[in-house]
């Protein structure tokens, strides 16, 4: 008889199967202990990691603990304190439930977990290898439970080989203590990494605090808070204002009752919120609890419980995009001047043209090109030739240079031809006089993730003329800048570089990053829309711009200027 082709699969492997739908990395080992962790009622929880979770992992609680019979249940599949019949998957308030997280980390690693509850005069201490899992024993243990997970995969090459450098694991491994953090305020939390502290917060029960411990102080102050109940649905947290924003997402947090999610939509409704008041390419930073009855959310989604699936999606998105939109509202209300203020520079035009034409009424209208024109009258003079291939003639709201080569009109980006004339500049090699030392130095105030990046880019940048040094965890002192970008906002412009450098990963080719870098310091650093210059600045502005590799267009590909043709200019005329 021929063996059946349908069998059952031997534990091991199960578990081992197990191990890949929620155990992909060392992050996602650290995730699933601290939920157990906060399930179990800790007020304090300790995460020690060496070489970024490949070769220890140790999660430490005060919480309730557990008895020796428990310990030993703890490591089977499918044993789990948090549920109890079929209904309880559609109301969870735990973080863990499925009861295959310790049995599928035991599969892949080595794993020890000791424990003692209150009433036990000894803990219970429980070692599984491989999954192979030797009796408890008793010892002597504090009040809590601690797992320690050593060589993370060692019976699984294939999925070992396929962790990223330490680099990366760390970043992710920071990125979810992080979130935990700010998920919950009242727990102290205390990250290590080879002996290195990288994140200790208090377990004051204040968000703002916790923040602090994440972000750090300059950006908590600046946060707004966001406070709505909508039916069903509460919104709390905190949230930037629109003068402070990022690159990318991955400053907006959100938990649904505790649980830190991804949900697109989410991230959709605030940025809604925010969208007349913040450029399109930036995102605002938010810290956002979305309180709802249990049975409204389905949690079960995801093997590893990072997605949630609302039961009325457009309600929770609402009460979002509302409880921000009133938040940000309020603060735009105390710092707006007096309706009755007079506006300098604003003029009422649908009521202007309703009236009759008066001649006082041209003064008004042209009065700011007749205040600029002093400024280009002499520049006009002036020939085209080789040194001077174009003349200014006029600055058009203050954002574009309208010039003429002689022939024709040209009409020059400001922004994105000083963004070019920056960027050739800092390609060239560095002269001593590069840097600018600040008045004042500057503390920048990272997260791990962050902190790793910079560290990992500190020689170049300081080849550009950026003088940093570490002070602290996660905390840089800044004493120098690049000359040419003294007067831009210096703190934005490096949140923003360690976002790009997050975006390309490590294993990206140095001069791409160095690329990017330039660019961004450029951008940056450049003439915004909206500045005034002289006559003289324009001029100079565009010899400069000619003197570059490539003036036609900025470091990102946009055109620097076009041209009106005299053609053009007859065919519109009619002429």
């Amino acid at each position: 008889m021929t063996d059946p082709r349908i069998k059952m699969l031997p534990d091991d492997l199960v578990n081992k199967i197990a191990a890949g739908e929620v155990i992909e990395r060392p992050a996602s080992v650290v995730k699933e202990l601290i939920e157990n962790s906060i399930d179990a009622g800790a007020g304090k929880i300790v995460i020690e990691i060496q070489n970024a979770g490949k070769k220890l992992i140790r999660v430490s609680d005060n919480g309730s603990g557990m008895t020796g019979p428990e310990v030993e249940l703890a490591v089977e599949r499918h044993s789990t304190s948090k549920i109890n019949k079929l209904d309880d998957l559609f109301k969870l308030n735990s973080l863990g439930f499925r009861g295959e997280a310790l049995p599928s980390i035991a599969s892949v690693s080595v794993f020890e977990m000791m424990s003692k509850t209150a009433d036990n005069d000894a803990g219970s201490l429980m070692r599984v290898e491989g999954g192979k899992k030797a009796k408890a024993e008793e010892m002597g243990a504090p009040i809590g439970t601690t797992v320690s997970v050593r060589d993370l995969f060692f019976n699984t090459p294939a999925r070992k080989k396929f962790l990223k450098s330490d680099y990366t694991e760390m970043g992710h491994i920071g990125d979810i203590v992080s979130r935990f953090v700010m998920a919950y305020p009242m727990i102290a939390f205390e990250l290590v990494s080879d002996g290195k502290k990288l994140i200790a917060s208090f377990g004051t029960g204040s968000l703002r605090d916790a923040v602090v411990s994440v972000y750090g102080v300059e950006i908590a102050k600046e946060l707004l808070e966001v406070s709505l109940r909508s039916g069903p649905i509460g919104i709390e947290g905190l949230i930037s204002r629109p003068n402070t924003s990022r690159i990318d997402r991955s400053y907006e947090n959100f938990f649904v009752n505790g649980r830190c999610v991804n949900n697109f939509l989410l991230n959709r409704a605030l940025e809604e919120a925010y969208r007349t008041l913040i450029p399109n390419n930036r995102y605002p930073i938010a810290v956002l609890f979305v309180d709802l009855n249990p049975g409204l959310v389905d949690v079960n989604v995801h093997p590893s419980k990072r997605e949630v699936k609302f039961e009325n999606t457009r309600q929770v998105m609402n009460a979002v995009r509302e409880a921000v939109s009133i938040a940000l509202k309020k603060a735009l209300d105390q710092t707006a001047p007096s309706a009755t203020t007079p506006q300098p520079g604003i003029l009422a035009y649908g009521e202007t043209f309703q009236r009759e034409w008066k001649p006082e009424m041209a003064e008004i209208l042209f009065s700011n090109i007749d205040q600029a024109l002093p400024a280009t009258r002499i520049e006009v003079e002036m020939e085209v030739s080789a040194i001077q291939p174009l003349v200014p003639i006029y600055q058009f709201k203050d954002t574009y240079i309208l010039s003429t080569d002689g022939m024709d009109l040209v009409v020059i980006d400001q922004h994105a031809a000083h963004e070019r004339i920056l960027y050739d500049r800092l390609s060239n090699k560095p002269s001593p006089d590069t840097s600018q030392p600040l008045l004042i130095p500057e503390t920048l105030e990272l997260n791990p993730k962050e902190s790793i990046v910079l560290n990992d880019h500190l020689d170049y940048l300081r080849s550009l003329g950026f003088d940093l040094e570490e002070f602290g965890n996660n905390s840089y002192l800044l004493r120098a800048v690049p000359a040419l970008a003294v007067k831009s906002q210096i703190k934005q412009m490096i949140a923003d570089m360690i976002s790009e450098l997050q975006e390309l990963g490590r294993a990206a080719q140095l001069e791409v990053k160095k690329e990017k870098i330039r660019k961004l310091v450029a951008c940056h650093s450049a003439i915004k829309a909206g500045d005034k210059l002289t006559g003289q600045e324009m001029n100079q502005l565009i010899k400069d711009l000619f003197a570059t590799n490539n003036p036609l267009t900025c470091p990102h590909g946009r055109p620097t200027m076009f041209k009106i043709t005299e053609n053009e200019l007859i065919k519109r005329f009619g002429r």
